[in-house]
């Protein structure tokens, strides 16, 4: 050889994709969904929080869907805690567009940490709008 060192990755693959993908977007961040509440109308995040609820359903499984639970602890959807209560408020959301003041009080309450509960699901929400912008991009460069 001619003096260069190869050092061979243990997961080539990884690092292969982690440095063609451009570093994740931060669309939705615990302080800027909590800016977000703490800034809008009542009414306003009634509609913040039901289509948050509603995406966060979207990711839970089937089975979980119908039974109104959380069954596995995968990080995705509902937290188990929040499962029953996550699952009932979007199917009502996503039904009516409207939100009993209790339950939107139960998920703008402020959690030991002083977000809304809501706030908890940041990331999830995140990698969700990340998505629907790459998703409006490509349709945009499709018809561009």
């Amino acid at each position: 050889m001619d003096g260069k060192v190869i050092i061979r990755d243990e997961f080539p693959s990884k690092v292969r994709n982690e440095k063609e993908a451009p570093a994740p977007s931060k669309l939705v961040t615990r302080e800027s969904l909590q800016k977000m509440i703490d800034t809008a109308s009542r009414r306003k995040r009634e509609q913040i929080v039901g289509r948050a609820l509603v995406a966060l359903l979207k990711r839970q499984t089937s089975a979980e869907q119908n039974c109104q639970q959380t069954l596995d602890a995968n990080g995705i959807g509902f937290s188990g805690c929040d499962g029953r209560t996550g699952t009932v408020s979007a199917k009502v959301f996503r039904n009516t567009g409207t939100m009993k003041g209790w339950v939107l009080d139960k998920w703008l309450k402020p959690q030991k940490n002083g977000y809304a509960r809501i706030t908890k699901y940041h990331k999830q929400l995140n990698e969700i709008a990340v998505e629907r912008e790459q998703e409006f991009t490509r349709r945009i460069k499709g018809n561009g």
